[in-house]
């Protein structure tokens, strides 16, 4: 039973801490391409804020995968990571999150401008920061299938 409920919480924990390091990583990869960026011992923090703010991101992942499979504990359930929806769903939700929140970041509240980051030329938003949603949250859900698979 311990055994058991450990396991149900292990996964989602495994999940956002995989999602939160590597969403670090990637913020402070791309920071250098944003306006105002100095250094990295400067912007650590701004990036550190930013990858928690990415984990509200990994979240509405979570529910949106654990509404699809009718389980608020799918991820700890190996066979919900051989169904499709779980690995098309989950970058889907990604990228329109990031497109979404870039526009209302650069456009509408300003809070950031870009300097050398390419761009998506139709949406006009930064090529990287939809590319981190699109790649990572699959990341962290192999991370977590993997780890779930030695246990």
């Amino acid at each position: 039973m311990i055994r058991e409920l450990r396991n149900h919480w292990l996964s989602p924990l495994i999940f956002l801490g995989a999602s939160f390091i590597l969403n670090l990583f990637w913020e402070n990869l791309q920071a250098p391409l944003y306006a105002g960026f100095t250094s990295f011992h400067e912007h650590f923090w701004i990036c550190f804020k930013a990858a928690g703010g990415d984990l509200l991101f990994m979240l509405v992942i979570y529910a949106a995968l654990a509404i699809i499979h009718r389980d608020p504990f799918w991820i700890s359930n190996r066979q919900t990571y051989a169904h499709p929806a779980t690995w098309i769903i989950t970058p889907l939700i990604g990228a329109l999150l990031a497109v979404a929140f870039e526009l209302w970041a650069v456009y509408v509240a300003h809070r950031w401008q870009y300097a050398a980051m390419p761009l998506i030329p139709v949406v006009a938003t930064g090529l990287l920061p939809v590319l981190q949603m699109i790649v990572i949250p699959p990341l962290a859900l192999f991370f977590a299938h993997f780890t779930s698979k030695h246990r």
